[in-house]
């Protein structure tokens, strides 16, 4: 009878695969949750919103493991009880492992980066863990930063969030703008070997590292990171804008 199959408690818990099938679900799911792993710390940071690795990675293989059997028939209620018992053991071999192993922590899990250091970035840093210029720019003028120069340090969090402490007011220095150019316009920018023709403090566009210089000398490469553009440095968001509309 129809009715009795839809009832039938052979099919709901076990389905039509014998009883070693089980087996092999484990082994899937290890496997799969093994690739799931290195595929989300490939993303980087800033791909998986305000959770770490090891988190994301539990929430895709619970979700994945409870949804089909949920509204899929062919899908028996065994299999998942199995592969969501098999991720919970997963993951406290996991926990318990990178507890005893250093190397083993640091294969699974995400370390803070500093993206800024005393006023400078770091480019390199930035490009690895796919931070934008722009983007760095943005978090900095919501924590009520306008100048690069402000920043004692910048570190891009575990779960993506970027963190930022400031310099002291004793320590105070000039630095690059952090105006955003798509809506006040691109800042006056002075090429490598072109004269200083008002003396005072500049900072490289790229990376943000200042330096000061006296009228009549020749813009250097940046010796941070070989740019030869520099802009001249600001101590705050006005004399920022009164620098962009003198330009204009």
């Amino acid at each position: 009878m129809k009715g009795e199959y839809v009832f039938d408690l052979h099919r709901i818990l076990l389905g039509e695969m014998s009883w070693f099938f089980l087996a092999e679900i484990v082994l899937r799911t290890a496997i799969v949750y093994s690739y799931a792993l290195f595929v989300v710390r490939a993303i980087g940071k800033r791909g998986m919103g305000q959770l770490a690795p090891f988190d994301f990675v539990i929430i895709i293989a619970l979700g994945s493991a409870v949804g089909d059997p949920m509204f899929y028939p062919n899908v028996p209620l065994l299999h998942a009880l199995v592969a969501v018992t098999g991720i919970v053991f997963l993951t406290r071999g996991v926990a318990h492992l990178t507890q005893r192993s250093k190397h083993a922590e640091e294969l699974v899990s995400a370390d803070a980066v500093r993206l800024v250091r005393d006023g400078i970035m770091d480019l390199r840093v930035m490009r690895r863990e796919g931070i934008a210029r722009q983007e760095l720019f943005e978090t900095l003028r919501s924590a009520g930063v306008d100048q690069l120069g402000d920043v004692e340090r910048a570190y891009l969090e575990p779960s993506g969030k970027i963190s930022v402490f400031r310099q002291p007011p004793t320590r105070a220095r000039a630095g690059l703008p952090l105006l955003p150019e798509s809506v006040e316009g691109p800042l006056r920018t002075y090429k490598e070997r072109e004269t200083v023709l008002i003396g005072g403090c500049y900072t490289c566009w790229e990376c943000g590292y200042a330096a000061s210089f006296a009228p009549g000398a020749t813009f250097p490469s940046c010796p941070c990171c070989q740019c030869g553009k520099w802009v001249q440095a600001v101590t705050g968001a006005h004399e920022a804008l009164t620098n962009v509309a003198s330009s204009e």
